[in-house]
């Protein structure tokens, strides 16, 4: 048993040996031979690093937002027919009914939101100034790293102080501690009184370009564009743990449904979604956009192994006087099969190994400079060398077979 293990260990590393010294032989058409796999290798593996980025960056824009909770919007919901109504809904009054009727919700997080350019000596900034009352922070799971959040003083008052995200303080103020400093909003002064925790980016947005001020306030400078004195762009409503997130949903829809006396057959003026929605339809987009991109990828794969194929065919009429001198030393057919099916396999590897290389450095090159996070993991990369020896053994079958069963005597008569 053991010497019969050790034969055959002997007889794989004889057909290394000859596989790597054809491989040098021809080290041009080698080199040549492996570009299909290489660049199929690459596109592959660059394909399913990509489409892994893209569902963390999905999953860290959730996390921005905070978990378990759920986002009302002011847009007709376009499920249930025709609806006489010709724009969404959604007040500061709504805010507070789903906060005191609904239960397990923890607190809400009304917002308005516009656009604004920050002044403060002779820097300036363009950011999204948030509207808010001090429930945000605990919804959003944010809070102020340096200084305080909104309270609500703040908020009956109309004060005029803003928390900046860390983008905007360092655009604005540089390295220095912004706490209690005074920049201007459309000549309006605003003081400083803290800086937000870092959220990072995701899918190139900077989560930490943002103001907020109070709402009261944000009503008073940014919002005379809404129709009503107490609408809302947005609101947050979070929960408290345990809480399930549809039933919640369907309790608030039949309260807002009655606040807004919408008929069975109307189309209701809001719409609402839970972080639990949000990511079951971005994992499924997520899903499908990596699947295209390895099915358009693969192609590329499939030409190199066609290349192979082409090559190792080429190689079996080249070197048939090679295989009928190995068959006259007693050489078996499946010693010459096993022959060409490693000579096969070691090309794909050797391209699939430079594939796997190239596609390692080009993930992070997305990593670094375009801040997404695409990242080749270890069973990726092995998967990829695996998947290259398996595409040399498949499409090198044939031709490792035609070559198997060449007559002995025929092959040495070959010119």
């Amino acid at each position: 048993m053991k010497r019969t293990l050790l034969g055959r260990l002997d007889a794989w590393a004889i057909n290394v040996g000859i596989a790597l010294t054809a491989l040098r032989t021809n080290l041009m058409r080698s080199i040549l031979t492996t570009l299909g796999v290489m660049i199929g290798v690459f596109a592959v593996t660059l394909a399913v690093a990509v489409g892994s980025g893209a569902k963390v960056s999905v999953m860290e824009s959730i996390d921005a937002l905070g978990s378990n909770m759920a986002i009302v919007f002011p847009q007709p919901d376009g499920e249930g027919g025709r609806s006489s109504f010709d724009r969404g809904r959604l007040t500061l009054r709504d805010a507070r009914a789903i906060e005191r009727s609904i239960a397990g919700v923890s607190a809400t997080g009304p917002q308005l939101r516009s656009s604004v350019q920050l002044v403060a000596a002779s820097r300036r900034a363009s950011t999204t100034a948030i509207g808010a009352t001090s429930g945000y922070a605990s919804v959003a799971g944010i809070g102020a790293e340096v200084g305080r959040f909104i309270g609500e003083a703040d908020v009956r008052s109309g004060a005029r102080v803003a928390v900046l995200g860390p983008t905007v303080a360092r655009k604005l103020f540089g390295s220095f501690d912004p706490v209690g400093e005074a920049f201007r909003i459309d000549r309006v002064p605003f003081t400083v009184v803290g800086v937000l925790e870092p959220k990072g980016s995701s899918f190139g947005n900077d989560n930490d370009n943002v103001i907020i001020v109070p709402i009261t306030t944000a009503r008073a400078r940014f919002s005379n564009a809404l129709p009503g004195p107490d609408d809302l762009h947005l609101l947050y409503v979070g929960f408290e743990d345990g809480t399930d997130l549809e039933r919640a949903k369907r309790e608030m829809t039949r309260l807002l449904r009655s606040r807004y006396s919408v008929a069975p057959r109307e189309v209701q003026p809001f719409t609402i979604r839970t972080t639990a929605e949000f990511i079951e339809e971005s994992s499924q987009v997520t899903a499908i956009f990596q699947s295209v991109l390895v099915a358009i990828a693969s192609i590329s794969l499939l030409v190199g192994g066609i290349g192979i194929m082409n090559i190792m065919l080429v190689s079996v009429t080249e070197r048939t006087r090679e295989i009928g001198l190995r068959m006259a030393l007693g050489a078996k057919r499946r010693d010459i099969r096993n022959q060409f099916l490693v000579e096969a396999a070691i090309l794909c590897v050797i391209g699939g190994a430079i594939g796997l290389l190239l596609a390692i450095a080009a993930a992070t090159a997305f990593s670094v400079y375009a801040d997404f996070p695409a990242e080749v993991g270890a069973g990726v990369g092995a998967g990829a060398i695996l998947f290259s020896a398996v595409t040399g053994i498949l499409f090198g079958g044939y031709p490792a077979l035609r070559a198997s069963r060449l007559s002995p005597i025929d092959a040495l008569r070959s010119e």
